[in-house]
């Protein structure tokens, strides 16, 4: 008798469960890097240099082109600096390019177009996040250095993690949302550039200019991408405007500052940890869908002699914003998701 009582109160909670329905969120952890504002920016009467969205841009604010010499260009982080042109190999970013000291005939240049009317694209000059990107221990990071960066950033971690523990009732998963306003001196990643131009390639004089930011809010928070919706073949008809929404990525947390969504200061980094081995691994949130029928690119294998298996599908990268929902927002009922891709709400 008793059996069947506990039985039928068992059946009871989940059709109550059932019928009571709200939202059920797959969600994964972030952690953020919102850089000071104010030393994102560098501008004097002929360029503006700006770090935003991960990257460096530049903008001319002169009626002449200007020039940018990569070879007199560096990029910083948490203290270290890296070429952004390397004779060898020709890519940012190789710490072994600073000890090579080879000189080139091969100069190379970013032109920077003129000023002309009320508007002024920005020019990309050089990926910012690179070095922020892979897999942290508690003896290396992924640049090999081992800064007094990376020591406080391992101390903050160890305390935002903890912190977001204490959410769950069974400590099993981070749920919880922890935050960190910090000083310059306090800081736990620091990125900059040092950049050389001029308005003639064959100068001998060139104007170094430069501008270093740093971490003053680390936000550790649970995170979900909202997909836009795809236009469909009937859609797509016609002659009208039809923009695709971007990507949302929306973060239980409140915004640390007031910020442009389209020239963002901030980072989001998908964050992977493994307490027990004292690691974790800092991931881009870079949103994605492959193109194509994975039947029919199988099926047509068949009739290229399996060339079509071996050809990369295509991709649609997404523009993403970023949006703050609140640390007290409710999400209902949160679930961890393996990947990125498979976040989101459903009701």
């Amino acid at each position: 008798m008793k059996k069947l009582f506990f039985l039928f109160a068992a059946l009871c909670i989940v059709a109550m469960d059932a019928s009571a329905g709200g939202t059920k969120t797959d969600y994964r952890n972030a952690l953020i890097f919102a850089y000071s504002q104010a030393n994102s920016v560098y501008e004097d009467e002929n360029i503006k240099l700006e770090i935003y969205n991960e990257q460096l841009w530049a903008t001319n604010k002169t009626k002449k082109t200007i020039f940018i010499d990569l070879a007199q260009c560096f990029a910083f982080h948490n203290g270290a600096s890296a070429p952004l042109f390397d004779s060898g190999s020709k890519k940012q970013g190789d710490k072994k390019a600073s000890k090579k000291g080879v000189s080139t005939k091969d100069d190379e240049y970013i032109s920077i177009a003129p000023s002309i009317g009320s508007e002024q694209n920005e020019t990309f000059i050089v990926q910012m996040s690179t070095r922020i990107y892979g897999k942290y221990t508690t003896t290396e990071s992924p640049s090999n250095d081992f800064t007094d960066y990376d020591k406080r950033l391992l101390t903050v971690v160890e305390e935002l993690v903890s912190e977001s523990l204490e959410a769950d009732p069974k400590e099993k998963e981070y749920k919880g949302t922890a935050v960190r306003h910090m000083t310059e001196d306090e800081s736990i990643n620091n990125i900059g550039a040092s950049i050389a131009y001029s308005f003639n390639k064959k100068s001998e004089e060139w104007t170094n200019v430069s501008l270093s930011t740093w971490v003053s809010d680390v936000i550790f928070a649970p995170f979900y991408i909202e997909m836009p919706q795809d236009l469909k073949k009937k859609d797509k008809k016609g002659f009208g405007i039809k923009e695709t929404s971007p990507a949302v990525v929306h973060v239980r947390a409140n915004s640390p500052f007031e910020f442009d969504e389209d020239r963002s200061p901030i980072i989001v980094c998908d964050w992977e940890g493994n307490y027990k081995k004292g690691t974790f691994e800092l991931s881009p949130t870079r949103i994605a869908k492959k193109k194509g029928n994975f039947l029919g690119r199988f099926l047509g294998g068949f009739f290229t002699f399996g060339a079509t298996w071996f050809v990369p599908l295509s991709e649609t990268t997404y523009k993403q914003i970023i949006h703050f929902d609140g640390a007290a927002t409710d999400w209902g009922k949160l679930s961890y998701a393996s990947d990125i891709m498979k976040t989101g709400q459903e009701d």
